[in-house]
Parts: structure tokens; C-alpha cells; sequence
């Protein structure tokens, strides 16, 4: 439900009160202000979320009343700030500029008409930064004008280059991942994994969920660490919460249905058309990883690729197969290797994974080590 103004802020409201309620919508750090610094930053923090007493959100209005809401902008209103967020379309081609894309509450999303999509050359999950104008009839917050679609200069239609259309190489320079976890350490040391690959970790279950749990996580965190690109995350509702506490949550973590996962793909897409690399760790039993290993590719300015952890098993480039708490080595490799580390090294690393056979995964890192410097 919209969020309707409160009592809570603002001259002779109680501070401890109003202070929980910043932190309730947001607002960072409410205990560090004095009394006019938090009237001052809920203020803001409400605008920003368009919440005011007579509410009234995007998702409250027909495609018709929608389309009556670009001539507001002609009449009196307030221009309120310059803005970045995501466009998500609506089927009619207009849609909605999606600050944090998968915030439960919608009063942050501002409204695009189909006359701008058109102009600029909008697509689906493009990143868009612009000015935004507060209409004062009805609080609505609309795009009054676009600076950048993607990074560059408002239009960019004329030199786009569809996601499909993109130029495929085999595979690209070696994935960078950062951290101490044994499941990063097999990724980068066993593996080599390759940018553009797509891995499934897989045999997920109930003797080995917390380890899978903290592993997913663990390789999340190293590749914000070391990964030259956007790290996308799809975790269940408690991971994503422990994520997003120490990392930006805005578009990369989510949880939820197909039409935010479809939304994800749309976005993973603009990256790699704008030439820039992206991954995404995809540790949710709701998400059908199977369109998302499909996009992962390495292509000549850019790549995508996928990371799953998963109880089943899916056809992909790179596979770590768990039986309970074990590695089974046998089934543990890299079909393109060879592009990563040269052919020698290759075979003498499928040659340690089938020496070593089930292992726990600090030990098959060390028995690994020593198995593949003896070859």
C-alpha cells in the first residue's frame, strides 16, 4: 500500500519518534542530526518518495490518465532534481524510471511518457539520467528532460547495436574474483574461469545449504571486490537483506518473480550493448537460470557471465558437481579451459580432478595443488 504522510516530522514532533520513522522510510544516519536536520532530511527523504497526503502513485492511473500526465508539465510544477534509474516499460511503450528497480514500495519510480521513449530512443532496462518535475496537482513525479540514456548523450538509437547482433568471440581474458572463500578459490584456481562462461555449482541440499549460502554470497562479495563490470545477484529474501546491507542494492540484488528476473535479463542486455561486462550469481530456487546461462557470451567489447547455484544441474560451460558435502572431482571442470590457461595446463588439471575424486572443498584445493605441480 502507498505510504500516506505522517505526524511524525516536522515542528513539534517528537524527536525520538520522528527518528524512527526516518529510519523507517530510509533516511541514513537519523540519530547523528539535530532537531532541524532531520525535519530537513525527512522532508527530502518524503519528496523523494513522493509521500504526502494526498498520495498518489503511478500505479494508481489508467493508460489513458497516464497519457495526459506530459501536458502537466506545461502547466505549473517543480522541477526537483536530476535523477538515474532504470526504465521498466509499461506494454502501451510508456513506462516508468525505476530508481532502486526492486523496491517493494513504487512511490520512488517516476513516469515516462511514450513521447520521450520515442524521441530518445528508449529501451527496456536502459539506464537513464535526467531531470525530473514534480506536478503540484497531483504530486506525480514525471521525466521533464533526458541527459543520458546509457552514459551517452540523450539519443543513442541511431548507433545502437541489438543484443543478438552482438560480434561472439570464444571466450575472453580470465574472470577476476577476490576473496578467501574455498568456493572463490576453486572458481578462480581450479577453474579459470573465463568471462563470458557460464558455471553451475551444483547438488545443493539440505546437508550442504549453509555452505552453498555463505559460498554464494562469498562469490558475490569478491567479484564487487575485483570484477571490472555490474555484479547482478539473484538470492532468496534473507541473503539478499544481508547483501544489501553492505553493498548497493540499486538493480543489482533481487528477489522475487519472472517479471523482475525478465526485467534483470533486459538490463544485462543494455550493459552489454554499451560495451560494458557484467555477471550474475543466481542462488534462488525461484529463478529459472536456464534464459540467463543462455545470454552468457563473450563478445568482442564485452561479456556476460553466469554463475548458478542450484540442487539440479543445467548444461553450461563450467561445472563444481557436490555430492552432499563433497566435490566430486570426476565431474568438476572447464570446457574451454584451454582458451584460459593453455592446453598443457588444461589436461593437467583434468587429470588432478579425477586423481583426487571426492573431496571436501578445502581439500580438494589442496590435493589440487599438488597434483596438478606434479603433472
Amino acid at each position: 500500500m502507498p505510504k500516506v504522510k505522517t505526524d511524525k516530522s516536522g515542528p513539534g514532533s517528537n524527536i525520538r519518534a520522528e527518528r524512527a520513522y526516518a529510519k523507517s522510510i530510509g533516511v541514513k544516519s537519523p540519530t547523528r542530526m539535530n532537531k532541524e536536520q532531520l525535519d530537513e532530511a525527512v522532508r527530502r527523504r518524503e519528496l523523494e518518495l513522493g509521500i504526502t497526503r494526498e498520495k498518489h502513485s503511478i500505479y494508481d492511473f489508467t493508460p489513458d490518465e497516464r497519457d495526459t500526465l506530459e501536458a502537466g508539465l506545461r502547466g505549473k510544477h517543480r522541477t526537483y532534481q536530476m535523477v538515474s534509474g532504470y526504465f521498466c516499460a509499461f506494454a502501451e511503450g510508456d513506462g516508468v524510471l525505476r530508481r532502486d528497480p526492486f523496491e517493494i514500495l513504487p512511490e520512488a519510480d517516476i513516469y515516462v511518457s511514450r513521447s520521450l521513449v520515442d524521441k530518445c530512443g528508449i529501451r527496456n532496462g536502459d539506464r537513464i539520467t535526467g531531470n525530473v518535475a514534480v506536478l503540484f496537482y497531483n504530486k506525480v513525479r514525471v521525466l521533464k528532460t533526458v541527459r543520458y540514456v546509457d552514459g551517452d548523450a540523450m539519443i543513442r538509437s541511431a548507433v545502437r547495436v541489438d543484443y543478438p547482433e552482438l560480434s561472439v568471440d570464444k571466450i575472453s581474458h580470465k574472470l577476476d574474483i577476490h576473496g578467501n572463500h574455498s568456493m572463490v578459490a576453486i572458481i578462480d584456481r581450479v577453474l579459470n574461469l573465463g568471462m563470458g562462461e557460464s558455471l553451475v555449482i551444483s547438488g545443493r541440499s539440505e546437508s550442504n545449504s549453509g555452505y552453498f549460502a555463505k559460498a554464494a554470497a562469498a562469490v558475490f562479495k569478491g567479484l564487487c571486490a575485483g570484477f571490472d563490470g555490474i555484479v547482478y545477484g539473484i538470492f532468496d529474501k534473507e541473503s539478499k537483506s544481508a547483501l544489501a546491507t553492505a553493498y548497493n542494492p540499486e538493480t543489482t540484488i533481487i528477489s522475487g518473480n519472472e517479471s523482475m528476473f525478465a526485467f534483470m535479463r533486459e538490463m544485462i542486455k543494455r550493459t552489454a550493448e554499451r560495451g560494458e561486462n557484467s555477471v550474475v550469481v543466481i542462488d534462488s530456487d525461484e529463478c529459472d537460470a536456464r534464459p540467463f546461462i543462455a545470454m552468457a557470451k563473450a563478445y568482442r567489447n564485452a561479456s556476460v557471465t553466469v554463475m548458478v547455484f542450484t540442487s539440479g544441474a543445467y548444461e553450461t560451460d563450467a561445472r563444481i558437481s557436490f555430492d552432499g558435502c563433497m566435490i566430486n572431482g570426476e565431474e568438476t571442470g572447464n570446457t574451454l579451459a584451454s582458451y584460459m590457461c593453455g592446453p598443457d595446463r588444461a589436461r593437467s588439471a583434468y587429470r588432478a580432478l579425477a586423481r583426487i575424486g571426492k573431496a571436501t572443498p578445502d581439500e580438494l584445493l589442496g590435493k589440487f595443488t599438488e597434483y596438478v605441480n606434479e603433472n
